[in-house]
């Protein structure tokens, strides 16, 4: 481990030790605050660990009881989270996945296509991303280096009392989204529209645009599998699969051309005329409002998804 000292540097003074976890750790000016405090998150300072030196062994105190396991709750979300508790992943609780659509920072080796973990300004949406993915039974939030973050987990087997962090089990979320609805206000949101025209001042980024087309889409398919005709489902399918060519080709050396994106968005949007009376009828009873940060743009704040995420706020 490095020597590290407090300051005033001149006086090269050893920093207090706290006396938390293994206190053999705490040699040549390192302290628990430097490596362990619940700001680092999860894993603590990974720049303090090495060899002997590791955060089971100088964060944890092998003495205090660990958190009793999560426990399902009669309370809805939020009260059925628990404080100041973090789930590690300890090498072996972690689910990988694809939460691309939930994050796009503070991933995996900044790899959101197959991560546990991404940045989330409210715990909400870890909760959400937890509840649709497979195999994640759990879910953590709080604050790591500075940021919020979210951990995805397939047990809890890795609970540790950590300040200002929450847990909860994969039913401890949000109300779920009736996929029509959701479909129909992507769809009609105000940012989307802007788009129908084309690449324009309005509608600068087409890859947003495609983005949340295709959000829209999987949720179209979600509401209709199995319960439209075979040629309205065969659209519905053709339309999705456009979509996600269109979003490939942009990074490719043969990228669509200018009239390649109206014609994409034209069609998708037939798609949607065609169905609005069933998904205005399906979704009459669903409302989204500004003020609940785990919905993603275009139900929160009628705007597009990002290059990514679809909760992208910049």
């Amino acid at each position: 481990m490095r020597r590290r000292f407090c300051w005033p540097l001149v006086a090269l003074l050893p920093c207090p030790v706290l006396g938390k976890g293994d206190e053999s750790c705490w040699v040549d000016g390192v302290t628990w605050e430097q490596c362990c405090a619940p700001r680092f998150g999860p894993e603590g300072n990974s720049g303090c660990w090495g060899g002997d030196f590791t955060f089971e062994r100088c964060c944890i105190d092998s003495e205090a009881p660990l958190p009793a396991p999560l426990a399902e709750s009669s309370e809805a979300y939020p009260g059925c989270f628990v404080r100041d508790v973090v789930l590690r992943h300890a090498g072996a609780h972690a689910v990988f996945a694809d939460l691309s659509l939930y994050g796009h920072q503070g991933c995996f080796l900044k790899n959101c296509s197959n991560t546990d973990k991404f940045e989330a300004v409210d715990p909400g949406i870890c909760a959400r991303a937890c509840a649709a993915v497979e195999g994640c039974t759990a879910w953590s939030y709080g604050q790591q280096y500075g940021t919020k973050k979210c951990f995805l987990r397939k047990s809890d087997e890795g609970r540790a009392s950590l300040p200002h962090w929450i847990s909860g089990l994969k039913a401890c979320a949000p109300k779920a989204l009736l996929p029509a609805a959701v479909a129909h206000s992507a769809a009609n949101s105000e940012g989307l529209k802007k788009c129908d025209a084309g690449k324009g001042e309005e509608c600068p980024n087409v890859r947003s645009a495609m983005n949340t087309w295709i959000f829209a889409i999987d949720h179209l398919q979600m509401a209709f599998r199995g319960r439209v005709d075979a040629d309205t489902w065969q659209h519905i399918e053709r339309i999705g699969q456009e979509s996600r060519n269109f979003l490939q080709q942009l990074t490719s050396p043969y990228r669509p051309s200018d009239k390649d994106f109206p014609r994409v968005v034209y069609n998708n949007r037939l798609i949607f005329t065609h169905l609005e009376g069933a998904l205005a009828s399906q979704s009459s009873s669903e409302s989204f409002f500004s003020e609940d940060a785990s919905l993603p743009n275009p139900l929160r704040f009628g705007r597009l998804c990002g290059n990514t995420s679809c909760y992208d706020l910049t």
